[in-house]
């Protein structure tokens, strides 16, 4: 059997991928290593160079379909909370990350979606749409005739031919990488995350922590939520909630050389931040769990491109995050190319614009002043990630620098982001230090900043700035914006 499609990951991208081309007739085919779609599913956009887009209104609809189908939801709970609000040092908003569009899917709704439960409701979407799904199958190869991809090979051997082949297997595609267009780099920088998770004892306990956590999502902090944070959050009872504490960022291989780890020093103050604090409260009768995590960010450049002949790069793989939208945009850009039956390359090459709807498009009527925020307005949900030349930003958007680091400031959520050397990068990069997001010249922001970053006594100025925002908000309610 030969399918039209078959689909490598079954993450939110696959899966929705699969949905649109199965509704269009498409003999299509999911792959996933786990037993249950889900069990590995985890954002890795951190690591991906690029744009993340906002999600398209046909999509609206179909999303908001698997997350009511998901039990245990508790929709609106978090209210406003959903949407993030930057404010200045006068506290006024100056930015808001999300914009409600016209229409039936102009709704302001917010759920607490466990990320597991929403793939595998996705993909059981995608099969009632008429796909395959094939769990607990280990991609190792591709099928290679000339320069053409034909499909996939397991690790038992079997061979599963199609005509196109997505690769949706996450940033470290196995699909990518045998295909020769991902390349292998050395580890370059790296951040760890320290923390606590807590387990609730009650479904009363659990919502009076939603409760304190709704003051994480106003205004950039030192425990940043993540982009995706509302949704991470699990509104059900014995639900885990987990913090950042400030991250250290090192060389890894300072960090691997050291002789004593900085984890100690970062839980023992972690609970004398004021976001902390307010969040999280000592739950009696359930032991606390701590948690290390640790991340290589962006250690070398991304795919020399997301498509040859037969094969085609989607989500984060692709070098393009989003829960659904990049999946969705691949499915509806090769539809008509499989219903005349060309996967060529030249057909395939103009997937790379596609993946970005916005990004070339100018808008005349609107003014240079208004011009370079409208059109970072519209990326979302986690903004500009990372870009491996920043000068291909200012070519994308048609910007001069001045206004790229405008959006930054803007737009850029409170991050962590890895600078690479400038060979692997490009000559521009950011990096968020604390609550500052800096968007300069990666030389001079290595050369200024490295070893401030690297300095263990930095921590005691950053705390210094938590005191006098806690000062702040106990005025005004509401965080000061840290530029």
């Amino acid at each position: 059997m030969i399918y039209d499609v078959v689909i490598v990951g079954v993450g939110s991208n696959g899966s929705t991928a699969a949905y649109f081309l199965a509704k269009r007739g498409l003999k299509t085919l999911l792959i996933e290593s786990s037993r249950t779609p889900g069990d590995k599913c985890h954002g890795a956009t951190e690591y991906v160079p690029g744009v993340i887009f906002n999600t398209r209104t046909e999509l609206v609809d179909v999303m908001l379909r698997v997350i009511k189908k998901i039990p245990h939801l508790h929709p609106g709970d978090l209210g406003s909370a959903h949407f993030y609000h930057y404010v200045n040092n006068e506290n006024k908003v100056v930015f808001k990350t999300y914009a409600v569009a016209p229409g039936k899917t102009g709704k302001e709704e917010s759920y607490g979606v466990n990320n597991q439960d929403f793939v595998r409701t996705l993909a059981e979407e995608a099969v009632k749409a008429g796909a395959e799904l094939k769990t607990g199958t280990t991609v190792v190869d591709v099928i290679r005739e000339g320069d053409t991809i034909k499909g996939v090979v397991t690790e038992t051997g079997e061979e599963i031919k199609a005509k196109l082949t997505f690769a949706a297997d996450g940033r470290i595609s196995t699909i990518a990488k045998k295909a020769g267009l991902l390349k292998k780099w050395d580890v370059n920088q790296c951040y760890y995350q320290y923390g606590e998770a807590w387990k609730f004892g009650s479904e009363e306990e659990m919502f009076d922590y939603v409760e304190h956590a709704r003051h994480m999502f106003f205004g950039p902090t030192l425990t940043p939520p993540r982009p995706w944070g509302a949704c991470t959050i699990s509104l059900r009872p014995g639900g885990i909630v987990t913090v950042n504490a400030p991250t250290s960022w090192t060389p890894l291989s300072s960090m691997l050389s050291a002789k004593k780890n900085s984890r100690n020093v970062y839980i023992k103050n972690l609970y004398k931040i004021m976001e902390v604090r307010r969040m999280l409260r000592p739950c009696e009768g359930f032991p606390d769990r701590p948690f290390q995590r640790q991340s290589t960010f962006m250690p070398g450049p991304p795919l020399n491109k997301p498509y040859m002949n037969g094969l085609i790069i989607c989500g984060d793989a692709g070098g393009v995050g989003g829960i659904c939208g990049a999946g969705e945009r691949a499915a509806q850009y090769v539809t008509p190319l499989l219903e005349r039956e060309d996967v060529s390359e030249e057909a395939l090459a103009g997937f790379v614009t596609a993946r970005f709807p916005w990004g070339l498009r100018r808008d005349d009527s609107v003014s240079k002043k208004d011009k370079a925020t409208r059109e970072l307005s519209e990326v979302s949900p986690t903004r500009i990630v990372h870009w491996s030349a920043g000068a291909g930003y200012m070519e994308k958007y048609q910007c001069s620098l001045d206004e790229m680091v405008e959006n930054m400031r803007l737009v850029a959520i409170p991050h962590v982001m890895g600078t690479p050397s400038p060979e692997k990068c490009g000559e521009f990069g950011y990096v968020e230090m604390g609550a500052w997001l800096i968007a300069v010249k990666i030389n001079h922001l290595m050369n200024l900043y490295g070893p401030i970053l690297q300095d263990p006594n930095m921590f005691p100025r950053i705390l210094k700035w938590i005191q006098k925002n806690q000062q702040s908000f106990n005025q005004n309610r509401i965080f000061d914006h840290p530029f």
